[in-house]
């Protein structure tokens, strides 16, 4: 799994059940691989030759953290892997229309010698839906028959509310992919650590204010969306010019957690998961926003915050292989729950 926030491949081993993490790995980008994705999701532009290579290069490293996480382990051996969920890097998500991940599944699977079930969205897409957030179904299996809030904190943040009655979940907006952006444009690091820059800075109440009347956070559910929507340029269409970037990154962290806040019911108990989390003061800041809610992490449910979505995948490619669906069109707004996924055989 590799997500929004173009940091690297959580890869994991899980048992049949998807809720007990039997082994993990996780390998970062390297530095001319990610820039060339950054290029790509942010530009929004590519020729055919350069999407076909990279879409190689991305294959061949989702390979290399197969191997990277046997080799981690004593325990098992590919022969004891049933099937890898691949969700590949997402380049370009328009929900509703269309998605595109990248890393073929066929050369993974030919790398691996183990089953490989890919490009996951197109079938929910297909039958009108989102494509996103699929991990709400994984959320409430995780959560076993309770009820409860599981918001993850990627380069985008996806909510999951379950109740007795109904799952909803959609993308609230922006959680790591501006801050890692503006940070990387204006102090050229790769991420905001702890969230100490931001906390060092003050509200611009004017900017927040215009950034919260954006017309996503007003669409109603279903909706997702990603960095090709939610980036520094749309971003730069907010500034004036006259503003300090630290102000802008500490407004950068309070968009992020009142466009998430505002979606919480009231006393929900919240289970935070995804990169985001390491940013101690968004997280502090999810939690005085919720005075009402016990905001925790997927610790407590057992499965720890970084690998909760490459769980997820394996998880959805037991189902793909079981012939089980695993959209949930109350999500997605699908006409109907869909089998997600191509299978690519071992050979």
């Amino acid at each position: 799994m590799s997500g929004t926030s173009l940091d690297g491949v959580d890869a994991v081993i899980v048992d049949k059940t998807a809720t007990q993490l039997l082994a993990q790995v996780y390998l970062p980008y390297p530095t001319s691989l990610k820039k060339q994705l950054q290029a790509l999701t942010q530009g929004g532009k590519a020729n055919l030759k350069d999407l076909a290579d990279i879409d190689a290069q991305v294959a061949h490293f989702f390979a290399d953290a197969v191997d990277a996480l046997l080799e981690s382990t004593d325990n098992f051996l590919a022969a004891d892997i049933k099937v890898i969920g691949s969700h590949g890097q997402t380049v370009f998500h328009q929900g509703g229309k269309y998605s595109m991940q990248i890393g073929h599944g066929a050369i993974i699977a030919e790398r691996s010698g183990i089953a490989v079930v890919s490009d996951f969205r197109m079938n929910d897409i297909a039958a009108l839906g989102q494509g996103a957030p699929l991990t709400p179904m994984y959320h409430q299996h995780l959560l076993q028959g309770k009820e409860g809030v599981v918001i993850n904190l990627g380069g985008i943040a996806n909510l999951t509310q379950v109740s007795k009655d109904s799952v909803i979940g959609f993308d609230t907006g922006p959680a790591n992919t501006l801050l890692d952006n503006w940070i990387k444009k204006t102090k050229q690091l790769d991420y905001d650590r702890d969230g100490i820059w931001a906390r060092s800075g003050f509200i611009d109440e004017r900017l927040l204010s215009d950034l919260l009347a954006d017309e996503y956070f007003k669409k109603p559910v279903p909706k997702s969306t990603g960095p090709e929507y939610f980036n520094l340029n749309w971003l730069a269409s907010y500034l004036l010019g006259d503003e300090r970037a630290i102000d802008v990154q500490r407004t950068l962290v309070e968009l992020t957690a009142m466009s998430i806040s505002q979606q919480i019911a009231q006393g929900a108990d919240v289970y935070l998961c995804g990169g985001g989390v390491h940013n101690l003061f968004l997280a502090e800041r999810l939690s005085y926003l919720n005075p009402n809610s016990e905001v925790s992490t997927t610790n407590d449910l057992g499965m720890p915050v970084d690998y909760v979505e490459a769980a997820a995948f394996a998880f959805f490619a037991q189902q793909t292989l079981e012939g089980k669906t695993s959209s949930l069109p109350s999500v997605t707004g699908a006409k109907g729950p869909r089998i997600l996924g191509g299978v690519y055989a071992a050979q």
